[in-house]
């Protein structure tokens, strides 16, 4: 005797047919979702669906002075653009510098601290050599660059 597996959509219910391969979906945030990201399978015109009705959007992490932790938003990007008010977004944007890595949380770094030097192992900071300095404000300024604060390097 033999066994059929039979397919459906989690979005509609439908049948996925055996000629048809589901389309994965992956959902990482949710009001509703309660732990880690999710999956589910659709029919493939289903997510073609999903990908038409999206809208653009901006994904930003806010760091908050004194948060442990960024906070994770995602905006309406012509939103987000309006935000921009002495410049364009676009401009704001290519001039802007690459993201750093986000610092450890302060749990992490006391964690760090308590362990003996000796059995730590070299990080990839403590092996590669140091960055350039950074540009200074007034070499900025000459070269026609836009300063709103002097460079600050971070002691950690």
């Amino acid at each position: 005797m033999g066994q059929k597996t039979v397919r459906f959509s989690d979005l509609s219910g439908q049948l996925i047919t055996g000629d048809e391969t589901p389309a994965r979906i992956v959902i990482r945030e949710h009001p509703a979702l309660a732990s880690g990201p999710i999956e589910i399978e659709a029919l493939t015109g289903e997510a073609r669906d999903i990908e038409k009705a999206a809208g653009q959007v901006a994904v930003l992490d806010l760091y908050f002075p004194g948060d442990d932790q960024p906070r994770r938003v995602a905006m309406d990007a012509e939103a987000f653009d309006g935000l921009a008010t002495d410049a364009p977004m676009s401009q704001i944007l290519a001039s802007a510098r690459p993201a750093r890595r986000a610092p450890r949380s302060r749990a992490a770094a006391e964690r760090g601290a308590a362990e003996p030097a000796a059995q730590k192992p070299a990080s990839p900071e403590q092996t590669a050599p140091a960055p350039p300095a950074p540009e200074p404000a007034a070499a900025q300024r000459a070269a026609g660059k836009r300063v709103v604060a002097e460079s600050v390097t971070d002691a950690a």
